[in-house]
């Protein structure tokens, strides 16, 4: 008699799916072996592209709730920050992050009663729902809030079957002292032979977000101040962002020396995208990486994404880029000053071909699916 495939569900709080590649990636790869769905919201802020192709409940939020919570966040948040002017240590949870969608969540993991065979939860917030509603379940660790971060002392930690995550040093935050099967798996696409490519490469590419907090606009001065170099910036971000580089940078779109392009390409034709470009970028502004444990630890996507498609990267030196120079796929900066941007540049220019195998190396290194294998085997004997 056929076995039939057990039930995995995994339940994400927030609506930008297609911006998650661990959480698809996943999916791919336990598809062939279990039947896998994933939960998450109906896209609405990053993006509202939805990925079509797999299974996934896109939960969606009433509208007239929707405008009540975010305008009362809006009040509450700016008098937040004058009260924290007295008291420094106050910090705003937004309702509608932190009460609404949560509610809309866990009513969702009531109906559908005891979920799936393996339930595995996407970081602290889903975590805290999923573990009220289902008891233990397993984890998936891809942002991680400060353990300031009321959040920390609600997860029942021995309610966590198992946990997928980045690195020993983000484990070792969230479950200090803790013995639980961990898998370290980076957010990194899976790397194929037959994706080095041999284009005639040029420019600068800027791959992710387009935001303020990824320091996005010093890295477009550079290309302000040196008239010979040109960036596309490619990828989402909140109109204002949006708006701002067209007015503030608009002399530099008219001259064409850096484009924004939003077009969404799933990840098999994005690596073709990115490895028609010289030299790539991964910044965090120094504010969040000093504030955030979660931006300090944690290589990026789309990093490892840049990295696959053979493209050297410029980076922040924070810990979770030290790999880069180790592995000499990139060029780490202490800022972001026009001048130590030609500095990077000109070192990985000097040994391009040395830099451009080096990614290639590092994508091997940490190819998904080599790196996801022995989950994979590990939930297949669990459950």
């Amino acid at each position: 008699m056929h076995n039939m495939k057990k039930k995995v569900l995994i339940i994400t709080l927030n609506d930008y799916i297609i911006y998650q590649p661990s959480i698809l990636n996943l999916y791919d790869f336990m598809q062939p072996d279990f039947d896998v769905t994933i939960l998450s919201f109906k896209p609405e802020a990053m993006t509202k592209q939805k990925d079509e192709t797999r299974k996934i409940i896109y939960l969606e939020t009433n509208y007239w709730l929707k405008q009540f919570f975010q305008k009362t966040d809006f009040i509450l948040s700016k008098l937040s920050g004058l009260l924290k002017k007295i008291f420094p240590r106050m910090e705003y949870h937004y309702l509608y992050y932190n009460k609404y969608l949560p509610y809309l969540l866990k009513r969702a993991l009531k109906k559908s009663g005891s979920g799936g065979d393996i339930n595995i939860a996407t970081d602290f917030p889903a975590l805290h729902i999923a573990q009220q509603v289902y008891g233990a379940v397993h984890f998936l660790s891809l942002e991680i809030e400060n353990n300031t971060n009321p959040l920390h002392r609600k997860i029942r930690r021995d309610l966590v079957k198992s946990v997928f995550i980045q690195t020993p040093v983000r484990y070792g935050y969230l479950f200090p002292g803790r013995q639980l099967p961990v898998f370290y798996v980076q957010n990194a696409p899976v790397f194929k032979e037959e994706s080095i490519t041999r284009y005639d490469r040029k420019d600068f590419i800027w791959a992710g977000a387009l935001d303020k907090r990824l320091a996005v606009f010093d890295c477009i001065a550079f290309f302000d101040h040196y008239p010979a170099y040109r960036l596309v910036l490619k990828g989402g971000g909140s109109a204002k962002t949006i708006a701002q580089v067209n007015t503030q940078y608009a002399h530099l779109i008219s001259e064409g020396r850096i484009r924004i392009d939003q077009d969404y390409l799933p990840a098999s034709s994005f690596l073709d995208y990115l490895s028609k470009f010289r030299i790539g970028f991964c910044f965090y502004s120094w504010e969040i990486i000093s504030a955030s444990f979660n931006y300090a630890t944690a290589p990026s996507g789309k990093l490892f994404m840049t990295l696959a498609a053979g493209v050297p990267v410029i980076a922040c030196n924070i810990p979770a880029f030290a790999f880069l120079e180790e592995l000499g796929a990139g060029v780490l900066v202490n800022d972001y000053e026009p001048e130590t941007i030609l500095q990077a540049m000109e070192k990985i220019e000097a040994n391009y071909d040395h830099y451009r195998l080096a990614c290639y190396a590092a994508a091997r290194l940490y190819s998904f699916d080599k790196t996801v294998a022995p989950y994979i085997d590990y939930l297949k004997n669990e459950g």
